[in-house]
């Protein structure tokens, strides 16, 4: 059970992700695309630091607490879904704050 830890933190985020989204009707369907490309960029970038740390021996992850469903023989399928949920969960909560806060109006107002 051990081995879920990293998983459920995962899906708790993603849940969450879910919730903000439409909670505050917020349509990132529509945005899709652009976060997709951007994500995809961030998640090379780190994943090739990530396996750069693994095989030097400066970073490990702690094979009683995940899966064990690896990538590259070296980084574990949680670390890569942790850099396409969390940027995720970051994007939704920034246009949530937009929308509670009014904040993006402001810029469309100065146009």
């Amino acid at each position: 059970m051990e081995n879920l830890h990293y998983a459920y933190v995962l899906i708790f985020i993603a849940i969450c992700a879910v919730g903000v989204n439409f909670g505050f009707k917020l349509q990132f369907a529509r945005k899709l695309k652009l976060f997709l490309l951007a994500d995809s960029l961030i998640l090379v970038i780190y994943l090739i630091w990530d396996f750069w740390a693994v095989s030097k021996g400066s970073w490990f992850f702690d094979s009683n607490q995940i899966l064990g469903i690896m990538l590259l023989g070296k980084l574990p399928i949680e670390e890569v879904l942790f850099f396409i949920i969390v940027p995720l969960m970051t994007v939704l909560t920034y246009l949530a704050l937009t929308k509670l806060t009014g904040w993006g109006k402001a810029k469309e107002e100065i146009k």
